[in-house]
């Protein structure tokens, strides 16, 4: 989820300022129209297209309970529903131009449990059956009415999008993805060997039976299966950061074949290998501003990892 991404602060301010801006960016085709609560008020709705769509953004204040949380999404739905039905509200939706209502999106972070679907329902059956009831005053609510229940999930790609090229105080986390235990069957012997055998190198004059040399040798089998599952997320749902990051590690794993291949002098492995840690996480710093700190560095060590996995950094044994 891309909520599991998101590193800043959530509030309702924030919320309604993201959505809107992934409303921006997602129906500018439909002459997206955002609507300001100054001057007259805000109509019950953040904004509207020309194709009919309105939204209303809400953001929970804090962690709730699933009954909790349905609790406050009913609350808050029924309330702008009320809204977008009422004398005063219709009037200025009309003065600002909004078509026929088709959709009316609810656009929450996210819900955990069918029953607000199950409102939504409900609601859109009170909405039509006062269309229908009195067709003169409700003349703004098409007869086709939805009430459709948007996730932060349903906007990732522009939510990505947004944090990566805007200044915004979000920031993307891919670090969370490590809490899991890795499947260990994605490491064969032969790069654990790899692994072994490059951090041998490194550290110098140590015993296989070594307790720090085995490890950190398992630290870094642990990075690269979970760098191969974190790759994979971002290939398959965020596939231009994923790309960003691929370039750069083909662009840069070039560089350290060619140092350390070229390397003569197995005295200096550790210095050389530490000089590549640092000089790498300053090239992912500099490129990628909207990654976390832990991002940045569970991303290194990740790369790294499948650099000693493969035969891309080599170290010559002392």
């Amino acid at each position: 989820m891309i909520l599991n991404f998101i590193e800043g602060p959530l509030n309702g301010d924030s919320w309604e300022s993201l959505i809107t801006s992934c409303y921006r960016m997602k129906y500018q085709d439909e002459h997206f129209t955002e609507i300001p609560a100054v001057h007259g008020g805000d109509a019950g709705i953040e904004g509207f297209t020309r194709h009919g769509r309105v939204y209303q953004c809400y953001c929970p204040e804090r962690e709730y309970s699933d009954d909790e949380l349905h609790d406050h999404l009913r609350d808050k739905m029924t309330a702008d529903i009320n809204k977008l039905i009422s004398p005063k509200y219709a009037k200025r939706l009309k003065e600002l131009g909004v078509p026929k209502i088709k959709e009316w999106h609810f656009v929450i972070p996210q819900y955990r449990d069918s029953r607000i679907v199950t409102h939504a329902e409900t609601k859109r059956k009170e909405v039509l059956l006062k269309k229908e009831s009195e067709p003169n005053n409700y003349d703004y609510i098409d007869d086709d009415f939805v009430i459709v229940i948007k996730q932060a999930e349903d906007f990732k790609v522009e939510i990505s999008k947004i944090i990566r090229t805007t200044l915004t105080d979000m920031q993307l986390n891919f670090a969370i993805y490590h809490t899991t235990s890795p499947d260990w069957s994605k490491c064969d012997s032969e790069k654990a060997g790899n692994i072994k055998r490059k951090v041998k190198a490194v550290m110098g004059d140590v015993e296989e039976s070594d307790e720090d040399l085995n490890d950190i040798v398992n630290t870094y089998i642990d990075s690269y299966i979970k760098g191969i599952e974190i790759l994979r997320i971002l290939r398959v749902s965020y596939p231009e950061v994923y790309e960003e990051i691929y370039m750069l590690e083909q662009s840069y794993k070039k560089q350290v074949s060619l140092k350390t291949k070229m390397n003569t002098d197995s005295s200096i492995n550790s210095k050389l290998f530490f000089e590549i840690l640092d000089d790498f996480q300053n090239k992912l710093e500099q490129q990628f501003k909207y990654l976390t700190t832990a991002s940045v560095m569970e991303l290194k060590i990740d790369l790294i990892s499948g650099w000693l996995a493969d035969c891309s950094m080599q170290f010559r044994s002392r």
